[in-house]
């Protein structure tokens, strides 16, 4: 199974990195250019294995004999090792963290291992979810003659991407905050009451149905990540000319922004900073919007140095690249449009993110998921603890923007069709 796209040492955190069986941690070097190794070795603490691992990498990219050979480390005596074992027993086994434990569920379905198992080789004292209080009886029951047998784990068929997405965001979702953080985002536009709409990354659409029906309107999206999308017209197929759906295989073409100047509001969520040509597509839906219509958009904006968050970036799409909170203000003025609204959310983001992947997470402990779902699960659950990661930092931010279209100024309205 290749591990191209499923680990990058890069993103997995200090415990995961830790809990990293060493043939996994030897194929995702395999991976990485030396260059790339070494400034890994740099800024990363590494156990006596995985610096092994790093030093016989290296020296075959080098074409010079492994360390061993050139007598830099010889192995410990056993009075050494016994030395050793004593000292870490007497520390006792690492307490796992819940993020910790979830990769090591993963590593262990990997490398076809039990969990437990593989928890108790590296050391580590599995994560368990603390016990509820009892609540006080009346009366004390007597014992039980016998302890109900805990019911085996329910074997499930390979799942999909929509399925695995649904699992972690809820039943019609691809994104966090489910239905009531989607109308949260969505009532800033306050569209009239049948006003016709557009949505640009509906995802599975959850949040636009969801619009459609507590606000009153029209919406049409459409997306283009062609898995999400057909399913998407699926679901939506339910409401009629409510909120449909359709797939835009090769992306957006200006026929999507018609009827022109007839849309009351526009939305797109966590998809703008992943656009190559920005100023062309806030130039599409400004031409698309009403006069005085909304643009709503959630989207991730650089805070601090955009170079500490390459780990980040490796595991987004090839186009990553946002936007400061400076750099967004005056591509929208540019634009004509009137920002009402830049608000950082990162705090209120964060806490979807983690609950989707605990809710996950409660999920495995009570099914065998087979092989096959696998790449499924490392590919998403690693593309969700880099952003949840980097959001962390402080260096990258979630935001809500909510900006109004206006008529560019009498003498630059050429201009602005030029650049549409």
């Amino acid at each position: 199974m290749s591990n191209r796209t499923l680990v990058n040492l890069a993103t997995v955190g200090s415990d995961e990195l830790q809990a990293m069986p060493i043939s996994v941690f030897t194929t995702c070097l395999e991976q990485m250019s030396a260059e790339a190794v070494e400034r890994f070795q740099r800024l990363r603490k590494l156990n006596a294995s995985q610096r092994a691992a790093v030093e016989q990498f290296l020296a075959k990219k080098n074409g010079k004999p492994p360390p061993a050979l050139r007598g830099v480390a010889g192995r410990p005596s056993s009075g050494e090792e016994k030395q050793k074992e004593g000292e870490a027993g007497a520390k006792g086994p690492v307490q796992a963290s819940f993020w910790m434990d979830l990769m090591l569920r993963l590593l262990a379905w990997w490398e076809g291992e039990d969990t437990d198992a593989l928890a108790r080789s590296r050391g580590i004292k599995r994560w368990r979810r603390p016990a509820k209080p009892k609540a006080p009886s009346a009366a004390s029951a007597p014992a039980p003659a016998a302890m109900p047998q805990k019911k085996p784990a329910e074997a499930l068929p390979p799942l999909t991407r929509v399925e695995l997405v649904q699992r972690l965001w809820g039943e019609g979702f691809s994104l966090p905050g489910g239905e009531a953080f989607a109308l949260r985002i969505a009532r800033a536009a306050m569209p009239p009451k049948n006003a016709l709409c557009l949505d640009l990354a509906p995802g599975l659409g959850g949040g636009m149905r969801a619009a459609a029906r507590t606000l009153g309107v029209r919406i049409k999206g459409i997306e283009c990540d062609r898995e999400l999308g057909e399913a998407a017209a699926l679901l939506s197929s339910s409401m009629g000319d409510g909120a449909p759906i359709r797939v835009g295989y090769d992306g957006l073409d200006p026929e999507d922004f018609e009827p022109a100047g007839g849309h009351a509001a526009i939305f797109m969520r966590e998809a703008m900073f992943a656009v190559e040509d920005r100023e062309r597509m806030l130039a599409a839906m400004h031409s698309s919007l009403a006069e005085d219509g909304s643009l709503i958009l959630t989207d991730f904006v650089l805070t601090g140095d955009g170079d500490t968050l390459a780990h980040w970036q490796a595991v987004e799409s090839d186009n990553a690249d946002p936007w400061t909170e400076a750099e967004y203000c005056e591509a929208l003025e540019a634009q004509h449009y009137r920002i009402e609204r830049f608000d950082d959310l990162t705090r209120d983001y964060l806490p979807f993110i983690k609950e989707g992947l605990r809710r996950f997470h409660d999920c495995l402990q009570n099914v065998k998921l087979p092989p096959e779902t696998v790449p499924i699960l490392m590919r998403e659950g690693n593309l969700w603890l880099a952003r949840s990661q980097a959001l962390e930092t402080g260096r990258l931010s979630f935001v809500h923007i909510h900006a109004r279209r206006v008529s560019p100024p009498v003498g630059n309205e050429e201009e602005h069709d030029e650049h549409g």
